[in-house]
């Protein structure tokens, strides 16, 4: 379960399970975030760097961005 950033893009999992530990994966030069619309979840990935978020314990569709590039956006599906 593993969301991958490069050129300024998300890419990841169709879905997580409830709860799950997703791992979001910068692969490139500059700071990203994963952060969602409603504030579930907030990760902030250093270039070139991994790092681990909680996936919200309520499934549905959860709309993401990053607070740093705004036209970067995607959504986590949680069931």
């Amino acid at each position: 379960m593993t969301i991958h950033i490069k050129s300024f893009a998300y890419t990841g999992p169709d879905s997580v399970p409830a709860g799950a530990s997703v791992t979001v994966m910068n692969m490139d030069s500059q700071a990203h975030t994963v952060t969602a619309d409603d504030g579930s979840f907030d990760a902030v990935v250093k270039a070139g760097t991994s790092t681990t978020f909680t996936a919200p314990a309520k499934a549905g569709a959860y709309a993401y961005h990053c607070t740093y590039h705004s036209n970067m956006q995607g959504t986590l599906t949680v069931k």
